[in-house]
């Protein structure tokens, strides 16, 4: 069995982004169409039903009753951030911060953190392939990115972050952020061997019980683009990994596929540099095979 659970938020309050719907409905489009996922078993949500309740109520229902041989996808675009998080003596904490999805409702003192994702992604057996796809920002600043489009194929314009900012109450609700002369907030000092384990955290453990592969937007301390790209808005990373894949006829290696996809984003003059996360023996799989 083939099972996918797609979000999907533009209507942010303030910060609304344009791309996130469409990246739902080609992720759609590709599964139903190329992959062999039945319709019935795509739920996508968008917008206003994307609260933290029907997200988690979402992913719940994803991982309910899979077996081994099952393949489970679950796709977010939307806004993502860090907040302070509340266990500093958490060595894979690093710098202090948790990674986090924003919900339509996105609440600072209850957000969506990786922590919460690996708490439902454990609970999926041994044997059953997890694809996780976030095409969403981990850090970075929420203003209009500088821009240059350097790319002769692919044409971009109108290019937002996918990142909101935590409230200032989040960051100085820690005593050991702080702040210096030019009133810019100091995190402490951190190992970047130790931070790039972040990005992956709930993968690795989740890739302990099964077979978890992340593809994700950024690294952990860069932005994703949302931009018209074409003829219509998408997450740059989305739009990107199918025009890569048809390419190759739907049939191209995870590791194959982040290499080319960065290739075409450099090229395009996004600064942005997705990830692949997973058991290195999955590198070499194809893509959904």
């Amino acid at each position: 069995m083939k099972k996918a659970f797609l979000v999907g938020i533009n209507k942010y309050n303030g910060s609304p982004l344009n791309g996130c719907v469409n990246d739902c409905l080609l992720m759609y489009k590709g599964l139903t169409e190329r992959f062999g996922f039945e319709n019935n078993n795509v739920n996508i949500i968008t917008d206003g039903e994307c609260t933290k309740k029907n997200i988690v109520c979402g992913l719940e229902q994803l991982v309910l009753d899979v077996k081994p041989g099952d393949t489970i996808l679950f796709h977010y675009s939307g806004h993502g951030s860090q907040v302070v998080s509340n266990n500093w003596t958490n060595t894979k904490e690093a710098d202090g911060r948790d990674e986090i999805l924003c919900p339509f409702d996105l609440d600072w003192n209850d957000p969506l953190t990786d922590n919460d994702l690996n708490k439902i992604f454990k609970k999926v057996p041994a044997g059953v392939t997890t694809i996780i796809v976030l095409d969403c920002c981990h850090s970075g600043t929420g203003l209009r990115n500088f821009f240059h489009n350097k790319s002769k194929h692919l044409v971009v314009k109108d290019v937002l972050n996918r990142y909101l900012a935590p409230p200032i109450s989040n960051l100085l609700s820690n005593p050991k952020i702080s702040l210096d002369n030019n009133l810019q907030f100091v995190f402490p000092k951190f190992n970047k061997k130790d931070l790039q384990t972040k990005l992956s955290k709930f993968i690795v453990q989740t890739s302990e019980q099964g077979e978890a592969i992340l593809i994700s937007g950024c690294g952990e301390n860069q932005t994703s683009a949302d931009a018209y790209i074409g003829d219509r808005y998408h997450g740059a990373l989305t739009f990107t990994l199918f025009q890569i894949l048809a390419a190759n006829n739907y049939v191209i290696s995870y590791r194959k596929l982040i290499k080319e996809v960065n290739k075409v984003l450099k090229e395009a003059g996004f600064e942005q540099v997705p990830q692949l996360e997973c058991k290195k023996e999955y590198m070499d799989r194809n893509f959904l095979a």
